[in-house]
């Protein structure tokens, strides 16, 4: 069994020599400016990567009142106790090679930090909040060169590529870290804590590293009242607000114009929802879902999170409909396009780089929203909109890298039993997953939601819709799990040539549901992991490489 406190130990051990190397590491980054090149973007980024590891430092391992006088680090079992040791072992190992090169080229040949074998692995309570490891010498100077021309070759033609592919390789792994202790800290047995939701929403080293918004989140999804009532009552909103006709490849969203700012309307029918044939109000379950959806998504959010602001809600009983109003940033140039009605145009076909930049902030989007403990329920292409900016020479262009993603329809927190009105319209059928497909019979869950990233990836790969991929659009397939099967079959026979086998395989993965997931927890958190290792972080890889 491994000692929680020798964990700990190791932990905190090589933080501090993360620190110490982070410090010297850009000193001689920036010494290197003496070599002909302007170092001061790698400079920053490791002042800046440093100073994120000593906010994770001030966050696990400040004692707490709210955990009896122990640390955050302390709170968590101890096999991610180990995995926190384990992960920040390899990012030290990534930045201890860039500073001994330049230390080896340009500095003075002596190592940094001791060996991690040399760190004590029982230490007592009071030295965990102590650095472990001895100060850099301070008369550590750079060594002169003997010959500046000869320096400054190997650092343009040799040294500088490596550097920057190790400070690229430190940054995406200490991301990595970041946002797999906030996945812990939110989305294990500790996040239904309120207590330690409410340290991580007021704590300032928290608050820096942004994990105060997603405590939020999860403390408004879990408030069972809550003083903020969004509807839209004042007169002025009925002059904007309208009825939406509803198109097969736009949904139900448009713009307006108020008070000089440009607003989204997005219109939710509710049929069957409404008190009486002619009544003005909602039905009170309804009203408090509709409600319990707008505050959610009214929370300040991560940029990863993909979802625009809501400003508040209203009922058109004429339309028989509740329209959401989105403050969208920037403000929109123009009306806003669907995924769908750009994968319907096959005159306009992005490049490789723009779908892997698209699929990867979609599938981030998906697992922010499960970290919190959400679900959409409604994930498909005409729920993913653009709004297309104007080039210098006035023509419309799409910025993949920036899809909004909205079409919650009532969302609820996943453990809420949702069987709804049967829906066999085909092409909202064929995002369902088998089991939530006509007139669903299973509650709605995390990987409901994966299965419908399976969907819309397939479509960015092919760069087709799901519907039309069948010639009699699938009017013959005799239930869900047939449309499955010729959704994969079409995945595994025309995606490879076109966006490689990686993406195959990722796509193939979330119309399967096979994670390799043996007992999980009831906060699904070994799926949420393996979702973010199998498919976010690949995604990511892959679209910085192409």
């Amino acid at each position: 069994m491994v000692d929680p406190i020798s964990v700990a130990g190791l932990a905190i051990a090589v933080l501090d020599q993360l620190v110490k190397l982070g410090e010297r590491s850009a000193e001689l980054i920036s010494d290197c400016y003496a070599f002909g090149e302007d170092t001061t973007q790698y400079h920053n980024l490791i002042l800046d990567e440093n100073a994120r590891t000593r906010l994770l430092r001030a966050l696990l391992f400040s004692e707490a009142s709210i955990y009896s006088g122990r640390t955050l680090f302390e709170q968590f079992d101890v096999d991610i106790q180990k995995q926190i040791e384990l992960l920040l072992g390899q990012l030290k190992s990534i930045l201890q090679e860039g500073c001994d090169l330049l230390e080896r080229r340009y500095g003075v040949t002596k190592p940094t930090t001791p060996p991690l074998s040399s760190v004590p692995t029982t230490p007592s309570r009071l030295s965990l909040t102590k650095s472990l490891t001895p100060e850099i010498p301070a008369n550590l100077t750079q060594k002169k060169s003997k010959n500046a021309f000869l320096d400054m070759l190997l650092w343009s033609f040799r040294d500088k590529k490596r550097v920057e592919t190790i400070i690229s390789t430190f940054n995406d792994q200490n991301s990595r870290i970041h946002e797999k202790i906030k996945l812990w800290c939110l989305a294990s047995q500790l996040g239904v804590d309120v207590e330690h939701l409410r340290r991580l929403q007021n704590d300032d080293a928290s608050k820096q590293l942004g994990f105060d918004k997603d405590a939020t989140l999860r403390l408004t999804k879990a408030a069972e009242t809550f003083n903020l009532d969004l509807e839209l009552t004042d007169p002025k909103w009925d002059r904007c607000l309208r009825g939406i006709p509803q198109t097969l490849d736009q949904g139900m969203f448009s713009t307006f114009l108020k008070d000089g700012k440009v607003m989204l309307q997005e219109n939710h029918l509710t049929e069957g929802s409404i008190i009486g044939e002619r009544s003005q109000e909602l039905e009170p379950r309804t009203r408090q879902r509709v409600e319990a959806l707008a505050r959610l998504l009214h929370q300040p959010k991560e940029q990863a999170f993909r979802i625009p602001s809501c400003v508040g809600w209203q009922f058109l009983p004429d339309v028989r409909s509740v329209a959401f109003v989105f403050d969208v940033q920037p403000p929109p140039q123009g009306e806003p396009v669907s995924l769908l009605r750009l994968i319907s145009n096959t005159d306009a076909r992005p490049g490789l780089g723009d779908k892997f930049r698209l699929a990867v902030g979609l599938a981030r989007c998906i697992s922010q929203i499960h970290m919190v403990q959400w679900v959409h329920e409604s994930f498909r292409s005409e729920n993913i909109l653009f709004f297309p900016i104007k080039t210098t020479s006035g023509q419309d262009e799409i910025q993949y890298d920036e899809p909004w993603v909205l079409g919650f329809a009532f969302s609820r927190p996943e453990t809420f039993f949702s069987n709804g009105p049967a829906d066999f319209f085909p092409a909202r059928d064929i995002y369902r997953h088998p089991e939530r497909q006509g007139r669903p019979e299973q509650r709605f869950t995390k990987m409901h939601d994966i299965y419908a990233l399976g969907v819309v990836l397939l479509e960015i790969g092919l760069w087709e819709p799901a519907i039309k991929l069948e010639k009699n659009m699938f009017a013959h397939a005799s239930n869900g799990y047939a449309v499955r099967a010729q959704l994969i079959k079409h995945a595994q026979r025309r995606l490879e040539p076109r966006v490689g086998r990686k993406y195959k395989d990722i796509v193939v993965r979330c119309l399967n549901g096979n994670f390799d997931i043996v007992d999980d927890s009831k906060e699904d958190l070994k799926l949420q992991q393996a979702f973010r290792t199998q498919v976010v972080d690949i995604l990511d890889r892959a679209a910085d490489n192409v």
